[in-house]
C-alpha cells in the first residue's frame, strides 16, 4: 500500500493532482510524462494495494518477490520523474557553462 501512496505521492507533486490514482497514471501516459509500460507497472502497484487496502477475502497474500517488485518499481519511477531529469539538467548547464 504504502508503494502506491509513493507513486500518488510522485505524481501529485509533478501536479497531477485531480481524479483518481488511475485517471492520473492514464493523463500521466497522455501527456508523455511516463511510458505506457510504466503505466501498466504503475497500475499492477495500484490494484496491489486495492487488494490490501480493501481487504479482499479472497486476494492472494503478496509474497516477499510481490513486494520486492514493487519496491523496485517505485524506485525506478523515482529515477525516471526526479533523479535523472535533474543528472541531465545538470549535465546540460555543464556543458554550457
Amino acid at each position: 500500500m504504502l508503494c502506491a501512496s509513493a507513486v500518488d505521492a510522485m505524481l501529485k507533486h509533478k501536479e497531477y493532482s485531480s481524479g483518481s490514482l488511475y485517471q492520473r497514471i492514464e493523463k500521466a501516459v497522455a501527456d508523455n510524462l511516463i511510458t505506457l509500460e510504466m503505466a501498466k507497472w504503475a497500475h499492477d502497484v495500484r490494484l496491489d494495494a486495492n487488494d490490501e487496502r480493501h481487504a479482499d477475502e479472497t486476494a492472494i497474500m503478496p509474497t516477499e518477490a510481490d513486494a520486492n517488485r514493487t519496491i523496485e518499481f517505485v524506485a525506478a519511477f523515482a529515477e525516471y520523474l526526479f533523479v535523472l531529469p535533474a543528472k541531465v539538467k545538470r549535465g546540460m548547464q555543464q556543458e554550457q557553462g
